[in-house]
């Protein structure tokens, strides 16, 4: 689009302000505007108020008299109900009264249509009428307003106008124009629609109206070129060939020529098509050459321009050729610099020769261009002093938004926050954007490709204050998604910073990123909450619901889980009821937490999130006790052919079988303790093929997945699975009923089941003891190798090895001295010295265990009933009553 020679920022279509005599019309325009309103009142006055009709014959008088706002005022005193006066009342109505019923003739009676038919043809024609005076009366309104707000000198203020009136005049245009009116009617919104920015709205238009007045397109087609240009999609090649089309008219002013080659050199230019451009500008400045000596002053603009069209030319080559800027702060960038020198001289004289506009838009260009040398202090700069410029127009926002891009570069948030703050600041809202130069829906997206680009330099902060600085140019719920975006990112990273080499997380790590994944979760869910009526609603209600999650914060996402499945798309939907499985069994609910993702299974029987649901409604059964349905659902993943071992379903699915069937067998024989002899034994033949296939289950993750990090924990439990399996056939080895072949082969088991828990005890406490000198343990590993160590001992113990056992213990108290699990180590060496007669031993130990109680420090209060079977009172009262007992027959170990 042309640029306008004063000034004035706000774009309008290139035909605007290029005929001088235009301005003089429009003062014309205001002068009988003034004595027209005089007319008016004098006939309101006179002759008393006039009917509703008569005063829109009156404005539309008016507006065929070039008095467009007063036939506006005029227009919008009119009332117009919803029905037409009735039928005695139509006089001055320009209705025609309706036919007078014949009498000549009975037969002509009988023929005639009935009269309830004749009123509805009246009421209809009469309908018709009102709605084409309701059209008119429209159109005068909206047509006064727009030509009212091109009166008005301030930029903003004319936006102000507009924003308020092009919404309603699109409404009317949308329901139809009075006749004889539409072509005017699409021109004013068009043009309208241009100046605020809505480029995509107003070609359309543009295109209607040269294809109904073909008239038009002399004064349209600059026009039409431009919105390809600007549009969210930028067509420059449809733009080259609209332009090319106005070209060929041979009796173009000379002023209209220059302003059209000045948009096909845009439009070639954003083609990359440089050689042409340079052509068509060595052209235009050739035409101004040749223009009479005269007229030259005239076109000292046009010259201005062109020569700022070629330095962009230069700047885009280059830009082409290096790179908007240097890949490294230290590249070499001397071939740019050389290749800019005589662009650069041009920039800066068309700066200080220059009218302001073009000043302006040459020192943006000069930014660019010292960025593409390398010389990002020296583009800031430019930017900077081209944003602080009076008037704040469109060339102060092209060049903040540039300056923006440049600091989130270079990771300067403080300086971002400060500019962004600035431009809000001045723009105030959407009616103070100037899109002259960008749209501003481009200046959005380039913002928000801004913020992204400072947080990944890990800016938070600031980026956090630079999002709650957007609104109201963005609206809230955008504001509110980059906010929410920003705090889960820093989360992420959070964490990442708090896992160590071994892949522990630290507890202030792990608390400060749920931390920021809520307050992820509340940005989204009032965005969300925002923009419920809008098609965004249900993504961003899940992007809450996902951060409240990773911030185990359920209840949160339940509360959401509820609406966003009502209102999300049935494909989508078992990934929310998976989601409220999960938070449901983190509530302790699983008997809701199974009806919701037995949906899933039930309803979306070949959705991949079924595995996901049956490992949930696993651990759902296991919670109430269903053991045999938990296993049902895991086998499922198990034997289903479409997955593999090496997917994480199925691994995780063959973990969690494995652990349920543990956790049932362990409270299996937990309760046989508790219960008498013969329970007992029946209890634990019972129990005997849940251990086993435990076992089987926990060998075979270990073997598949070793050394992932639930392993440790499976080749741990399987080892336990191997003590508690012995307790069975050594109760029944003790039983006087049986043959003594069955009670050796009873004894055989026992003692090999024993052994296979030694190895695997034994195998892993050597390996997590190798790996801690290589590096720190986790805190997973740390309580695996000090359970290994204990169980280590008690085996020993339980199979008779006494030496070994106390020298097991032994090894661990040293290990954990001046700590709580020493002090079970201690009594568990007392009693392996005493059974052995070393009764001395066993009373020093005793002591010994005494003087480590009280030496255990008051920070390590917390582990006592973590790592041993009491709290430090107990122990002090157990320790008390066992000292007692050294001396005392009937206490001691």
């Amino acid at each position: 689009m042309a640029d306008p020679k004063a000034d004035n920022t706000e774009p309008r279509p290139p035909y605007w302000g290029s005929d001088k005599i235009s301005a003089a019309l429009m003062l014309a325009a205001a002068v009988i505007a003034t004595i027209g309103l005089g007319v008016a009142f004098s006939v309101w006055f006179g002759n008393g108020p006039p009917e509703a009709i008569e005063t829109l014959k009156i404005a539309s008088r008016e507006y065929m008299a070039g008095n467009p706002i007063v036939a506006g005022q005029l227009a919008q005193t009119v009332e117009l109900g919803d029905e037409f006066p009735p039928e005695n009342q139509a006089t001055g109505t320009g209705a025609e009264p309706p036919p007078a019923a014949s009498t000549e003739s009975s037969d002509a009676d009988d023929t005639a249509p009935p009269a309830s038919q004749t009123r509805s043809t009246d009421e209809a024609r009469q309908a018709d009428e009102m709605a084409e005076w309701r059209k008119l009366r429209q159109f005068l309104i909206h047509a006064g307003n727009v030509m009212q707000a091109r009166t008005l000198d301030d930029a903003r203020e004319r936006r102000n106008l507009l924003f308020a009136v092009v919404p309603e005049f699109e409404v009317a245009v949308k329901n139809g124009l009075p006749l004889g009116r539409e072509v005017e009617g699409k021109r004013l919104l068009a043009e309208s629609l241009y100046q605020l920015g809505e480029y995509d709205k107003a070609a359309t238009l543009f295109e209607q109206l040269i294809a109904l007045d073909p008239t038009l397109r002399r004064s349209l087609l600059p026009s039409l070129a431009e919105t390809h240009l600007r549009s969210n999609e930028p067509r420059p090649a449809l733009a080259l060939n609209t332009i090319d089309a106005l070209l060929k008219d041979t009796t173009l002013r000379r002023s209209i020529r220059f302003e059209a080659k000045l948009i096909r050199i845009k439009a070639l230019t954003r083609l990359g098509r440089f050689e042409e451009a340079e052509a068509a500008i060595a052209r235009g400045n050739q035409a101004i050459a040749s223009a009479e000596v005269t007229k030259q002053a005239d076109y000292i603009d046009f010259l201005h321009r062109f020569k700022l069209a070629d330095c962009v030319v230069q700047v885009e080559k280059a830009m082409g050729r290096y790179g908007k800027k240097p890949q490294h702060p230290g590249d070499d960038r001397q071939a740019a610099i050389a290749e800019l020198s005589t662009t650069m001289m041009d920039l800066l004289t068309l700066q200080r020769e220059a009218s302001p506009q073009v000043a302006a838009r040459a020192q943006i260009w000069a930014g660019r261009a010292y960025l593409c040398q390398g010389m990002p202090e020296r583009a800031l700069s430019q930017w900077t002093s081209v944003r602080q410029q009076r008037p704040f127009g469109g060339e102060a926002i092209a060049s903040g938004l540039e300056e923006i891009e440049q600091l989130a570069d270079q990771g300067l948030g403080i300086e971002m926050l400060q500019t962004i703050r600035y431009l809000m600041r001045e723009m105030g809202d959407e009616r103070g954007f100037d899109p002259s130069m960008v749209s501003l829906n481009e200046f959005r997206q380039r913002v928000i490709s801004a913020l992204q680009q400072l947080r990944e330099k890990r800016d938070y902060e600031e980026t956090i204050d630079i999002a709650r600085s957007l609104p109201p140019l963005f609206t809230r719920p955008e504001a509110l998604t980059q906010e929410g975006i920003t705090f889960r990112e820093w989360a992420t990273t959070t964490l990442a910073a708090g896992t160590q080499s071994n892949g522990d997380i630290s507890p202030q790590a792990s608390s400060l990123s749920r931390s920021r994944f809520r307050s992820a979760g509340d940005a989204f869910a009032l965005a969300a909450e925002l923009d419920f009526d809008t098609p965004r609603y249900t993504a961003t209600q899940w992007d809450a619901i996902d951060a409240y999650q990773q911030g185990r914060h359920f209840q949160r996402s339940v509360r959401l889980l509820r609406p966003y499945l009502r209102y999300e798309e049935r494909q989508r939907q078992p990934r929310g009821l998976v989601a409220m499985g999960r938070a449901l069994l983190a509530e302790n609910n699983p008997a809701e937490a199974i009806q919701t993702l037995e949906t899933v299974i039930v309803e979306f029987p070949r959705d991949p999130l079924r595995y996901d649901a049956r490992l949930h409604l696993a651990m759902a059964y296991s919670e109430i006790g269903d053991i045999e349905n938990a296993r049902l659902h895991l086998i499922d993943n198990l034997q289903d052919g479409e997955l593999t071992p090496q997917s994480p379903a199925w691994r995780d699915s063959l973990f969690t079988l494995a652990e349920i069937l543990y956790r049932k067998s362990y409270e299996n024989s937990l309760l046989a303790e508790h219960s008498d002899a013969a329970e007992r034994a029946k209890l634990l033949q019972e129990n005997q093929p849940i251990l086993e296939a435990a076992i089987r289950r926990l060998d075979e993750a270990v073997q598949r997945y070793w050394p992932a990090p639930r392993t440790e924990s499976a080749a741990y439990l399987a080892a336990r699975s191997h003590v508690l399996a012995a307790q069975w056939p050594r109760l029944e080895s003790q039983s006087p009923d049986i043959l003594d072949a069955a009670r050796r082969a009873l004894r055989t088991k026992v003692e090999t089941e024993l052994e296979a828990a030694l190895t695997g005890f034994r195998d892993l406490k050597e390996g997590l003891l190798q790996r801690e000198e290589e590096q720190d343990l986790t805190q997973d590993a740390q309580a695996i190798l000090r359970n290994c160590m204990m169980a280590e001992a008690d085996t020993l113990k339980e199979m008779g090895r006494l030496e070994d056992a106390a020298t097991a213990y032994r090894t661990m108290s040293l290990r954990y001295m001046n700590e709580p699990p020493a002090l079970e180590a201690i009594l568990g060496q007392a009693r392996c010295v005493r059974e052995l007669g070393r009764n001395r031993e066993a009373d020093l130990l005793i002591r010994q265990a005494g003087v480590v109680l009280e030496q255990i420090p008051a920070t390590l209060d917390d582990e006592f009933t973590k790592t041993t079977r009491y709290d430090r009172q107990g122990w002090k009262q157990m320790m008390a009553w066992m000292t007692a007992g050294i001396q005392a027959p009937v206490g001691g170990v």
